[in-house]
């Protein structure tokens, strides 16, 4: 893909002017200066999360749990199909019974009941005898739901993370951070997973059992990391903390999922979630069933977690095949449209991958992308969003105007209902008021966080930047430009040429590096090049040698676009 260069936004605050060095490379320094990154930033650990209390609802909402836990009533966890959700509901299981409380998990089916609380799980809990329910990542919109288990004597605990409605569930404890008007707040931007964290280090705090190992956020890391919410505030300081638990403690869950994966342990990295974990997570909950990943991360018996690690890899190479075919039609069907946000349907779609293939085409189109999936009458769909052009107003609208069954989730991301009937003017009415809202379409964006001249390309610079990570949403891993090099050395590697593997010297100096995806670009690489490029340790040759992951080339010029 050939972008657009940009400079990256830079973050303006009064603690800009008050930047003090950190000893770190001038690139790394000035980074850190642009973002409004300062050493709090930086050495932020997990002693310095918000209290637990500090998010509204989570002394109710621990309160109740607690009485359930010391009057052992059964807690019923209602959790949500992807990834968040998934870790969320392992992670309050294996706390409430390492605390002695008895607990079991309810995951709804994707393709039977939909995303959120719903009348199966309502029946189900009620047949179950337990006398609390708490969502984790969900429910936020559960209004009737909830008046339906009160009626029937049980206590509901809402935790989500999701937008909520014009009416609020009567539940008998609230925790979701979109309720607060705190928009600064270090726990604003909380996964669901991060939520009922709080919510059950709450718990531990009032049985005395603070410093529990099944406290650890190792699951939270997952979900915040999967999720793609800000890693600042709370969320950076959870996964960092899961990242050392990762890499050093694993249950044998994670350590099965982590061979799986084919990540390497030891160096585990947050894209290593997002690109190699998260995705054999999410493989149950878009082809299976979401409780086979969940049984996954509460097994401790090490041959069975091999076991069930590999079933769920086979799935998510099932996955692979099936996104592939969705990402090729849809974008066939979206090929020459230029509105400003592109929708299509098909009746040969699974909804399984429908967010996945969503995802994929908003970056390659620069543009809010929204798939839609048929099953007889009625339709399952996935919206997601660019920067500075969010699905959820758009959604928000339709469903006034009473074109959509249902929908929730986030700015960027989110999951609908809709009648095939209803389908041509949903489409009209969307790309009509994406016209009044949103900028024209342009080329993708590739933003450019600075220089990095071949000689700063180093094991010292690639440690600073180690120190800024994880990488995420918030915090970008930086990409670099290096002017007026010249490939010397280049081949296609990898599956039908996919990859491409060039070295680039500048005066004395020679770079090594990777081009995901650009092998069919080699004619290009005839002449002096500025290159776009994040840096990477260079494991082939070990030591402190970095290699260059190439993002775009371009003929060498002055200007960056």
């Amino acid at each position: 893909m050939k972008y657009k260069w940009l400079p990256r936004p830079g973050t303006h605050t009064e603690e800009n002017s008050r930047y003090e060095s950190m000893g770190f490379p001038d690139p790394v320094e000035a980074l850190l200066q642009r973002r409004g990154f300062g050493s709090g930033f930086i050495y932020s650990d997990y002693g310095e999360l918000s209290p637990w209390d500090a998010l509204p609802g989570t002394g109710e909402a621990s309160l109740i749990l607690e009485k359930a836990v010391r009057n052992s009533e059964l807690i019923f966890v209602h959790g949500d199909f992807d990834a968040d959700g998934i870790t969320a509901a392992a992670t309050a299981i294996r706390v409430i019974k390492a605390l002695g409380g008895k607990a079991q998990f309810y995951m709804p089916c994707r393709f039977r009941e939909g995303y959120g609380l719903g009348e199966t799980a309502v029946r189900k809990c009620i047949e179950s005898g337990a006398r609390v329910l708490v969502t984790v990542d969900c429910g936020i919109t559960a209004v009737e739901e909830v008046a339906e288990l009160r009626k029937a004597g049980v206590k509901v605990i809402i935790t989500d993370h999701h937008k909520p409605s014009e009416v609020l569930p009567g539940a008998d404890a609230l925790v979701d951070p979109e309720l607060s008007p705190e928009n600064s707040a270090p726990w604003r931007y909380l996964s669901g997973a991060g939520v009922i964290h709080f919510v059950l280090r709450g718990l531990a705090d009032r049985m005395g059992a603070g410093d529990i190992q099944e406290l650890e956020p190792d699951l939270v890391s997952i979900g915040t990391v999967c999720d793609m919410v800000s890693l600042t505030g709370d969320n950076r300081i959870l996964v960092k903390r899961g990242l050392k638990v990762l890499r050093s403690n694993p249950s044998p869950g994670i350590q099965a999922l982590i061979r799986a994966s084919g990540v390497k342990q030891p160096e585990l990295t947050a894209r290593d979630i997002g690109f190699g974990l998260g995705p054999i997570i999410n493989s149950s909950g878009r082809l299976t069933h979401a409780d086979e990943a969940v049984n996954l991360l509460l097994e401790t018996e090490p041959r069975l977690a091999e076991e069930m690690a590999s079933a769920l890899e086979r799935v998510n190479r099932k996955r692979r095949d099936i996104d592939s075919t969705v990402f090729t039609e849809a974008g066939m069907l979206l090929d020459n449209t230029d509105a400003r946000v592109a929708v299509a349907a098909s009746d040969l779609w699974h909804p399984g991958v429908i967010g996945i293939s969503a995802s994929r085409l908003a970056r390659q189109l620069n543009r809010p992308v929204i798939l839609i999936a048929w099953d007889g009458d009625n339709g399952r769909g996935s919206a997601r969003g660019v920067q500075g052009m969010p699905v959820y107003p758009i959604l928000s609208g339709a469903m006034k105007e009473g074109l959509l069954l249902k929908f929730g989730g986030h700015d960027q991301a989110a999951g609908l209902s809709i009648e095939k009937s209803m389908y041509r003017e949903f489409k009209l009415f969307v790309e009509s008021l994406a016209q009044s809202l949103y900028r024209e379409v342009s080329r993708p964006v590739l933003y450019i966080d600075g220089g990095l001249n071949p000689e700063n390309c180093n094991g010292g610079v690639l440690s600073a930047l180690e120190d800024m990570g994880p990488f995420g949403e918030g915090n970008p891993e930086p990409v670099w430009i290096a002017r007026g090099v010249y490939p010397v050395s280049f081949r296609s590697v990898g599956q039908d040429g996919k990859h491409l593997q060039v070295s680039f010297q500048q005066g004395a100096e020679t770079l090594r590096g990777i081009g995901f995806g650009l092998g069919h670009r080699t004619s290009e690489l005839n002449r002096m090049l500025d290159i776009a490029f994040t840096l990477s340790a260079d494991t082939w040759r070990g030591g402190d040698a970095v290699q260059l992951i190439i993002k775009d080339i371009k003929p060498a010029a002055r200007r960056m676009n």
